[in-house]
């Protein structure tokens, strides 16, 4: 007969089913812990680097969308 072989598995569930109840487990629960970047008891400077990041690269998008809008206009 043929010997069985136990493959073991990795369970990465917690078995504390509180912490799932936090606000912090999924984005459709009322809260997203690190939205942008930005994490509780984040310091200012990262916080403040986080958000012009964010407006410098909105900045760019728009400029290279002008910029393809112009390209077209005048191509057309």
């Amino acid at each position: 007969m043929s010997e069985k072989t136990i493959i073991p598995v990795l369970n990465n569930t917690t078995a504390n089913s509180e912490a799932d109840d936090s606000a912090c487990t999924g984005c459709g629960k009322g809260g997203c812990c690190g939205g942008f970047g930005i994490k509780v008891g984040s310091e200012k400077d990262v916080v403040y680097r986080n958000i012009l990041l964010y407006i410098g690269m909105g900045l760019i998008i728009f400029a290279t969308t002008y910029l393809i809008m112009q390209l077209l206009a005048w191509l057309m």
